[in-house]
């Protein structure tokens, strides 16, 4: 039995070990898809307006949903084929390069519902 206290990891051991776990960095993705797509589309139906001209451009042929997880779709797509063709040692970049703008839109949606709604 030890009562040794373990070393904290470096910040770039930490990040080396974070990047190493993929399933985790996508799974991260996933959640931040989630929170981006139904806060967008709470935010919609509250009266906010859509900025992204991509999706603005894609509602009136697919509508708000159809247009927000098409546009996704097609990100995911490209992230899982660049995922793929990159070497393992840059793969985690990919999903990290895809959560970051969708968890930050998320959480921008939800500050603006916050104050929408609580004024």
């Amino acid at each position: 039995m030890s009562h040794e206290v373990p070393l904290p990891e470096t910040p770039r051991a930490a990040l080396a070990h974070a990047i190493s776990d993929e399933h985790v960095l996508w799974t991260v993705t996933m959640l931040a898809f989630v929170l981006d797509v139904l806060t967008t589309l709470y935010g919609l139906g509250r009266g906010l307006a859509e900025l992204n001209p991509v999706v603005l451009a894609l509602i009136p042929a697919f509508g708000p949903v159809g247009a927000l997880i098409s546009l996704k779709l097609v990100v995911l797509a490209v992230a899982v084929v660049a995922w793929r063709v990159l070497p393992s040692r840059y793969r985690g970049a990919i999903p990290i390069g895809v959560a970051v703008p969708w968890g930050v839109a998320g959480l921008m949606n939800t500050q603006l519902i916050l104050v929408t709604v609580f004024g």
